[in-house]
């Protein structure tokens, strides 16, 4: 079985994405979207892999995050079968995320693209709606 680097490597390079860092723990790419530049973060987590784009929403106190915003994400989850919003507490702010977890050994190339843009298409489109150019 190839390591985690060397498949990511492999996948993202047969897809025509490029990488731009990667080590055997992680892997960030970086995606040119409608709206702006979008990062992907891949972690491996035994046999599922977690794609996952944070958008510029973020709040130190979790009480104070836009509940609209929250009500919003909530009813997209419950309409998409694949990818979820959710919020991750990263150092000392909750960023919202969006995220699609995957078995690795389902990944093709073809998977792996459609995955990876889905994710930042995501974030790229709740960034558009909400934040003024």
């Amino acid at each position: 079985m190839a390591s985690f680097d060397s498949r990511v490597r492999d996948l993202a390079g047969r897809a025509g994405l490029r990488i731009e860092d990667l080590n055997t723990s992680r892997a960030r790419l970086r995606f040119r979207c409608d709206r702006s530049s979008q990062v992907l973060w891949i972690y491996p987590y035994d046999s599922v892999w977690e794609f996952s784009c944070q958008s510029s929403f973020s709040h130190t106190d979790l009480g104070r995050f836009p509940q609209a915003l929250l009500a919003a994400v909530l009813v997209e989850n419950s309409n998409n079968k694949r990818g979820f919003w959710c919020l991750e507490k990263i150092v000392n702010s909750y960023v919202l995320e969006y995220m699609q977890n995957f078995p690795e050994y389902l990944l093709t190339p073809d998977e792996f693209d459609k995955i990876c843009w889905r994710v930042v298409k995501a974030v790229d489109a709740l960034e558009a709606a909400l934040l003024p150019r």
